[in-house]
């Protein structure tokens, strides 16, 4: 099983940045995206995407393996997974590692409590 490694908002950006085969993947939920807007993708060279790991409800997506697996992410890439503070993306890093992928990312700090207030780069959903 692969390790998840912490990052920090700043370093996954600038990791994005220099890697266009690298992916963020945001676990918030849609209200989550809707009200505090989402990462901006046109902002760095990777590739965003929104899969929520609860529901508006907070209860587990039950599908959130088989909709990743879905995504068709080259297991060698390096993925980052970030949510609100760096709980859920740890969790759904976690999982993921389980399906053999190899350069696993948590962004500790989250969109909401560092990706933002740092003033990395964001849009409305």
């Amino acid at each position: 099983m692969s390790s998840v490694q912490n990052i920090s908002s700043e370093d996954c950006y600038k990791k994005l940045n220099e890697d266009q085969n690298s992916y963020l993947i945001d676990v918030r939920s849609p209200t989550e995206w809707n009200v505090d807007g989402i990462p901006d993708e046109d902002s760095f060279e990777g590739i965003l995407f929104k899969l929520a790991i609860r529901n508006e409800e907070g209860t587990e997506n039950l599908n959130f393996i088989e909709e990743f697996n879905s995504l068709e992410i080259p297991k060698d890439s390096n993925i980052y997974f970030i949510c609100k503070s760096g709980g859920r993306s740890n969790l759904a890093a976690n999982m993921v590692a389980n399906e053999g992928y190899k350069s696993l990312f948590n962004v500790e700090d989250g969109f909401t409590l560092g990706w933002k207030p740092k003033g990395l780069p964001s849009s409305e959903y």
